[in-house]
């Protein structure tokens, strides 16, 4: 830009190449504002499937490092394009770009979710640590919990939708008596997977749950990357935007 503007002021250079040289920085510029606002349209695309979960001012607090009582949020999924575009249309881009992967594997914030095991309706054992390489929703309910009930619907659906995949894990974990119980709501054959945990070793002692339904999502490495509490409509068509994000 310092070079096009010399090329503009000097007497010596042509019209010709006056005209050329302002071209060309008009040119820069209007690049630089669709790049911009290009980057800006990402952000906010991959940002909308939390906005939608957790409501626009939750997931703004929370994006910004706020806390709440009721979710978590740890650091919002942008594909590597759409972070790469936002660096380039920030005033201080090419600077964080040459660190950006360091600073992407050295996240001492990360929160690893604790491993456990417990036993599927099958009979079969399911291990989160297993899960590695894929998107894990964990959902916490019980029989006596009218908005587990609700949303027990949608969560079905979505499994339904997953199925085939072999990136994601959406598991249901119960804290109920015994199998007969969970039946009541969730038949054998519904395609979604439920484990059971009466003793609440996994759901209280580990994740620390006494509020049901709540929702967790881990990503591939094993981090924890949001909690939702609450019902939500697990079938929406950004509930799948969302786990592709964080792919």
């Amino acid at each position: 830009m310092v070079r096009l503007l010399a090329i503009l002021i000097s007497k010596k250079n042509s019209p010709e190449m006056k005209a050329g040289a302002l071209a060309s920085a008009i040119g820069g510029i209007f690049a630089f504002f669709l790049l911009s606002a290009f980057a800006d349209g990402e952000v906010r695309r991959a940002e909308m499937p939390l906005r939608a979960l957790l409501g626009g001012e939750v997931y703004d607090e929370l994006a910004s490092g706020g806390e709440s009582p009721q979710h978590y949020l740890q650091r919002p999924p942008i594909s590597g394009w759409s972070a790469r575009l936002a660096q380039l249309s920030s005033p201080s881009g090419s600077r964080r770009s040459a660190g950006w992967e360091e600073e992407r594997k050295d996240r001492s914030d990360d929160r690893l979710a604790p491993d456990f095991a417990l036993r599927a309706q099958d009979g079969s054992t399911w291990r989160l640590s297993e899960q590695r390489g894929k998107v894990v929703i964990l959902n916490f309910w019980t029989v006596t919990c009218q908005p587990c009930i609700e949303e027990m619907p949608t969560l079905v659906e979505l499994a339904n939708t997953l199925r085939g995949r072999d990136d994601v894990e959406l598991v249901t974990i119960s804290t109920d008596r015994d199998w007969d119980t969970v039946r009541t709501i969730v038949a054998d054959s519904s395609g979604l997977k439920v484990l059971l945990d009466p003793d609440r070793a996994v759901v209280r002692d580990k994740f620390g749950t006494r509020l049901y339904p709540e929702t967790w999502v881990i990503d591939p490495e094993g981090v924890i990357r949001l909690r939702v509490d609450g019902s939500r409509d697990w079938s929406s068509p950004v509930v799948l935007d969302m786990i592709d994000g964080y792919l």
